[in-house]
C-alpha cells in the first residue's frame, strides 16, 4: 500500500492577505506537492529516469522515461523500446515485476500486466471524481492507445478505449483526452486510476513536438 507523504502547514495571514484566521482561531490546513523520489537517483533499476511527487494521497510521476541498454549491459543514451512502471512499488521496473508497460514510440500504448493478473478498464469521468464502484468499461485487449486521429481537417475514431488523440495537422501532436481516466484492477478488483497528463518533457510539447516520450501521469490507489 502505498504510503502519503504529506506537507501540512497551518497558516494565519492577516497581512497577506491570501488567509485569515476566524474569531473561533480556526485553523486552515494547506498541503504543498512534495518531491519523494528522483528516479534516476533512487530508482531500483538503473536505466529509469523521472521526478515523483504526492499530495492528497495523489501521486504524480513526470518525465518518465526508460533506457536501452548497450551491448556491454550498460544504460546508453536512447529509449528503450517499452517502458515499465509498477504503481504499488512508485518506482520504475522491469519486465517481470512491472504492473504496466508504456511504448518507448509514437504508438504512445499503455499495457497492463495480464500474466500477473492486472487489467485494464476506462470511464470518460474526471480523475479526482472516479471512485472504485463507478461501472467501468472493460478493454479486451489490455491496452490503450490513441483514441482519435485528425488528418486533412478530418477526425476519426482509431480506438473507443484509447487515452490520447494525434493531431496530424498539427506537428503530430499528442494530447490526452479530457477526462478519461483509466483503471487498472487485480485480479478483478479495482486497484489503481490513472490520469495520462502528457509525453512531452516537462509536460510540454516543442515547437517541432519531438521531444517524446517522457510520460507523465497521476495516480491514485482506490482504498
Amino acid at each position: 500500500m502505498n504510503k502519503l507523504f504529506t506537507t501540512a502547514a497551518l497558516v494565519c495571514a492577516l497581512s497577506l492577505g491570501f488567509t485569515s484566521c476566524s474569531k473561533d482561531d480556526d485553523t486552515i490546513q494547506v498541503e504543498t506537492p512534495k518531491v519523494i523520489k528522483d528516479l534516476k537517483i533512487s530508482s531500483k533499476t538503473d536505466f529509469t529516469q523521472g521526478e515523483l511527487t504526492v499530495k492528497n494521497n495523489i501521486f504524480s510521476l513526470k518525465n518518465f522515461k526508460q533506457f536501452a541498454r548497450g551491448e556491454d549491459g550498460k544504460p546508453t543514451a536512447e529509449a528503450a523500446k517499452i517502458y515499465y512502471y509498477n504503481f504499488s512499488e512508485n518506482d520504475g521496473t522491469d519486465n517481470k515485476t512491472n504492473m504496466i508497460s508504456l511504448s518507448g514510440d509514437a504508438k504512445v500504448t499503455l499495457t497492463a500486466n495480464a500474466e500477473d493478473g492486472y487489467t485494464l478498464s476506462y470511464i470518460d469521468k474526471a480523475f479526482n471524481d472516479v471512485v472504485a464502484t463507478d461501472n467501468f468499461t472493460a478493454i479486451s485487449s489490455n491496452s490503450s492507445a490513441i483514441y482519435k486521429m485528425k488528418f486533412g481537417g478530418k477526425e476519426s475514431v482509431r480506438s473507443e478505449s484509447g487515452w490520447c488523440n494525434y493531431d496530424g495537422d498539427n506537428n503530430h501532436l499528442v494530447t490526452a483526452q479530457e477526462n478519461r481516466t483509466l483503471i487498472i484492477s487485480k485480479h478483478g478488483k479495482p486497484f489503481f486510476k490513472l490520469k495520462m497528463n502528457s509525453i512531452y518533457e516537462n509536460e510540454k510539447a516543442n515547437d517541432g513536438a519531438n521531444n517524446f516520450v517522457f510520460y507523465s501521469i497521476d495516480y491514485q490507489e482506490f482504498k
